[in-house]
């Protein structure tokens, strides 16, 4: 699991504090008061932002304010939230009509973030145990529904990521996984599921969440709980007349560069489906991808032919 990092902590509870009242100017000594620190710790770090542009120095009360090289960032974030408002009354039908949550992700570097949670409008249905906000490292054995879209250099990077997070080789993840990128391709969505033997995953998360942590720590969840998953998650080929126990069912929507906007994922069935019904339910996704990518203007990516290879 991935350690605190205190700096980081204090970067954001300092934005915060001043995103609070964004006309008020705080001092050096309200800021290190807040942050717990003497004066002396957070000097640095406050001049460093500032040198950034992520903060301006009032010329006479000396005071810090949020700084104009933030806009630019608020900005790319009011764009991704624009993604989410536009596929929010699609994931609501999705999820109605599946009678199970619908997840929406963005992607944020090597994370999936959690940017909405659509519970069906006929009963509570379970979300892997995460939240709005949350944080998922996008390495094998998840993730396979957008490493199948990613050009070589991000396929590259996934597969190492995946060797480190299951120990085994990236040459050896690449062998195992091209066929079913391939699969995810051609079909328009992708299957996780887990072994019936193997512990809930969102019981896992719940129980490494912990008393009284949240928000956006607890984004190391479901990082730790990669590791009660087996390799295997991802399927490419469905047998319709098998039995799983639906991790995921997802699907890529897409900006209009054919880059991956939004991940639409229905989650945690709580009993076995059929192949049959899985794949029912990854039309659906799919078509519900398709809608909230012509409602962005966007393009999708042309499928795979076998002659392509799967990058």
């Amino acid at each position: 699991m991935a350690r605190n990092s205190p700096q980081t902590d204090r970067i954001v509870m300092l934005t915060e504090l001043l995103a609070s009242d964004p006309t008020t100017g705080r001092s050096l000594a309200d800021i290190a008061r807040h942050l717990g620190v003497a004066k002396a710790t957070c000097y640095p770090m406050v001049v460093a932002l500032t040198e950034a542009g992520w903060l301006v120095r009032h010329p006479i009360r000396k005071t810090y304010q949020l700084g104009p090289a933030l806009v630019p960032i608020g900005q790319a974030a009011s764009r991704a939230i624009d993604v989410v408002d536009l596929s929010r009354t699609v994931m609501q039908e999705l999820a109605d009509t599946s009678e199970l949550a619908c997840l929406g992700f963005i992607r944020s570097g090597a994370d999936l973030v959690v940017a909405e949670a659509i519970q069906p409008i006929s009963k509570r249905s379970g979300t892997l145990g995460l939240r709005i906000g949350d944080n998922v490292l996008m390495a094998p054995p998840l993730g396979a529904g957008l490493a199948a879209w990613f050009d070589e250099d991000d396929l590259h990077e996934w597969f190492l990521l995946g060797k480190e997070a299951l120990d085994t080789e990236a040459t050896l993840l690449r062998s195992e996984y091209e066929p079913i990128l391939m699969a995810i391709r051609e079909r328009g969505f992708a299957v996780e599921c887990l072994r019936q033997q193997e512990l809930s995953i969102s019981d896992a998360v719940t129980e490494m969440r912990g008393p009284g942590v949240g928000g956006q720590r607890a984004a190391l969840a479901l990082r730790e709980a990669r590791r009660l998953l087996s390799a295997d998650v991802a399927v490419g080929t469905l047998d319709l007349d098998a039995n799983y126990q639906l991790l995921s069912v997802n699907a890529v929507a897409f900006a209009q560069d054919s880059t991956p906007a939004l991940i639409l994922c229905l989650v945690d069935a709580p009993s076995p489906l059929t192949g049959e019904r899985i794949a029912e339910l990854g039309k659906l996704v799919r078509e519900a991808a398709d809608r909230v990518t012509t409602l962005m203007h966007g393009r999708t990516p042309r499928p795979l032919t076998s002659a392509d290879g799967a990058t």
